[in-house]
Order: C-alpha cells, then structure tokens, then sequence
C-alpha cells in the first residue's frame, strides 16, 4: 500500500497488476450516522446535488452514501479521473444549491438504498434516534424538508479535506489537484445504547428477525461465529424447512474497536416465531460448545475466497485492500492485510467461540434473557460480545 497526499488530502494506492483503465474513490468519513433528526438526508441530498452538477460524462463513474461513508468513484483515462475529481471538489467547496429543487426531486423519486433496511430494526431498538440508530428513520420527504442553508451548514463540517482520503488502483496521475474546502475531521463520539436493552429479547411489529452481536473491530472468532451461525440458521429455516429466506449479515462500525452485526432473516407469514426460537436456539447452541472443526474449515475457505488473489494480482482483491485501508485512514481501524486477515482466521479454535458475558442479561417482561457468547459465570479477559433479538410477536 503506497501512500501520498495531494493538497492536503491523504492518497493511498496500490499498482494494477496490467495497464488499463484507472479507478479512484474520494472518499468522506461521514454518512447517515452523522445526521440528526433536524438534518436527516443531508448527505444524500449533497450527494445528489455534485452528481446533478457533473452532469452526464463519458467515462463511468457512481456515488453512494453508507451509514459511516460517502463516496465518489470514478473509471477512465488519468485525464478524466483528475476532470472528474476537480469538479466534485469544486462543487462541494461551493455546493450548487441552485439544484436543489431538481435533487430533492430525483431523490423522491428513486430513493437512495443505503443498505438493506431490514438491518436497521435492531439498531434501531439498541440506539435510538440516533447515530447508528437513525438509519430506520430515512424516508423520501425528508429532503423536501432541508433548507439549501442546512445542506451548505453540513457539508462545510463534513466534506472537507481532513475528511476526505482518495484511494486508487494505481499511481496518482500528473495534475491532480483536490481543492476541497478547509476543515478538520469532525468528532464523532460512539451511539450509546439504550439502558437494559443490551443481552435482551424483544418483539416488535417488525417484518424481520434479526439478531445484533457486537464485538471487538478486529476479533477473528467473531466473524467465524457469525459465519457459522449464519450457514446453521439458514439451512434450518431455508433449505430444511423453508420458512425463511436466506441469511442476510449486516457490519456497523460503532467506534474504531467495535463493530455491531446485524443477522437478519425475513420469515414466511405465521412463522416468525418458529424462525426466531431457531437462531435463538442456534445462537445458545454456538455459545455453549462452539462451532465443530469442519465448520471452521469451511469458514476458512470462505475467506479465503472473499480473500483470493491475496498476492495482490487480483483486482477484486485489491479493492478490498483499498477498501480496508480508507476504513482504517477514516476512522483508526487497524489495517490488516489479506495474509495477515488469513492467518488469523485459519487460527480460529473451536474454544474461540465460547467467551463468556461480563455481566448477568437484563430481564424484562415480555422480553427474554439473552446471554452473551457463553453461559461461563466468570468475568472475561476481553470485552464481551452481546447479543440483542428482535422479532415479530404472535
């Protein structure tokens, strides 16, 4: 991973493995997370606003606004990736307001999908209206509801250039230039949870069952559990059963040592409490004696295959690492490589995934207990994973 700056802006890259065309992403540390209730759909609607500015152009390029990032990718020749780039920072240091009516349209027109939204209910039910917690909340009126003062206010905190890092898929071209307005990266404190909703059941008139299991950012047994716990939940309720469509994994960073991930299963009608008691089930089941050998060989080639060509000659490979590497520039992530991501996962024991809670559930009528990754009563010697399920009552 090569690193640079231009204009004061971070740039890592890494060289393509053949010539061919060049791709970049200017990337924010900002998303729907940053939001309030006042400024809900700020960021698309800035979003919409520099992309109604670029107007149509020759060569690919896309945006997207995820619940901690915003991005502006582009494919095509040095001349036009550096074309591209300049007019994004252009627009965004004097935003085109004067498109706002036409934005706000599209966007209610074809609202922006951020990510599945059936993820969403249990953050939701752990945060509240905020942080992480409003992604429930995004609807296509909110943008009628932002004034062009309020769009300017937040992308002159958000889209600036100790926010920004550009990453590339090979070496930064002759003449580029970032003249993104001025600005620290702002402070982004971590969403706290609602009281005794941690280590809970709960139901709620949700279309979903999904369970939330936070963790350490960079904790291997974690993402094995999950794995697993996914494929044993998917073959109950979908292949053996079929009450359920298939398992869907969600990952919401919390702060730069925590992630939350959401499982969530959508159940046939008149099923979600048989579809609820199985991954509850499942879930106590993974605690209590871990996932069997073949169950982590058969993670570990999983991820292997998310991590193939981890000699860097694959371009899904190095987007990854590019990927991972803006994820650690924004927000102090550790940055691991694929053979190191590798080796940590192939060392993935059986006992990994049998940690025990540090405190007793909260228990509350009509929710029931959840314990964390362990029924062990002794305190851990790492921060404890909690679960949180939501599902639909009777």
């Amino acid at each position: 991973m090569q690193r640079t700056s231009a204009d004061g802006v971070t740039v890592l890259w890494q060289a393509a493995p053949s010539p061919g065309p060049l791709t970049a992403v200017l990337s924010f540390g900002t998303g729907l997370r940053d939001e309030t209730a006042p400024t809900l759909g700020a960021a698309h609607l800035v979003e919409a606003l520099v992309t109604t500015h670029l107007g149509r152009r020759p060569h690919e390029f896309t945006s997207s606004v995820e619940e901690e990032a915003t991005h502006f990718v582009v494919k095509g020749t040095p001349e036009e990736v550096t074309g591209f780039l300049h007019t994004v920072c252009s627009a965004l240091r004097d935003l085109p307001t004067p498109y706002m009516e036409h934005a706000t349209r599209l966007l209610g027109l074809h609202p922006p999908r951020t990510c599945d939204h059936r993820g969403a209910e249990p953050l939701s039910a752990r945060y509240g209206p905020h942080g992480l917690g409003l992604v429930l909340h995004h609807d296509p009126d909110m943008y009628t509801r932002l004034t062009p003062d309020a769009v300017r206010t937040h992308a002159a905190a958000h889209f600036t250039r100790g926010n920004a890092v550009l990453a590339l898929d090979g070496p930064p071209p002759a003449g580029l230039t970032l003249p993104l307005p001025d600005g620290p990266r702002p402070d982004r404190p971590a969403p706290r949870p609602r009281a005794g909703v941690p280590g809970t059941w709960q139901h709620r008139l949700v279309d979903t069952v999904s369970l939330l299991l936070t963790s350490r950012a960079h904790e291997p047994a974690a993402v094995a559990a999950c794995h697993v716990l996914s494929r044993r939940v998917e073959h109950l309720t979908h292949d053996t059963r079929g009450i359920s469509d298939g398992v869907t994994l969600h990952r919401f960073l919390r702060d730069r040592l925590t992630l939350d991930r959401v499982l969530v299963l959508r159940p046939a009608d008149g099923h979600a409490e048989e579809a609820a008691d199985i991954l509850w089930n499942e879930t106590l089941n993974l605690a209590r004696r871990g996932p069997t050998r073949q169950e982590l060989d058969a993670f570990g080639e999983h991820a292997r295959a998310e991590l193939r060509c981890h000699d860097g000659h694959c371009g899904h490979d190095r987007w990854m690492s590019l990927q991972r590497a803006l994820e650690s520039e924004h927000f102090g992530i550790p940055y691991h490589d694929p053979g190191t991501l590798l080796a940590q996962h192939a060392a993935v024991t059986p006992q990994d995934g049998r940690r025990p809670p540090a405190t007793r559930p909260h228990r509350r009528r009509p929710r029931r207990a959840a314990p964390g990754l362990s029924p062990a009563r002794h305190p851990p010697r790492h921060p404890p994973a909690q679960l949180h399920l939501l599902a639909r009552p009777r």
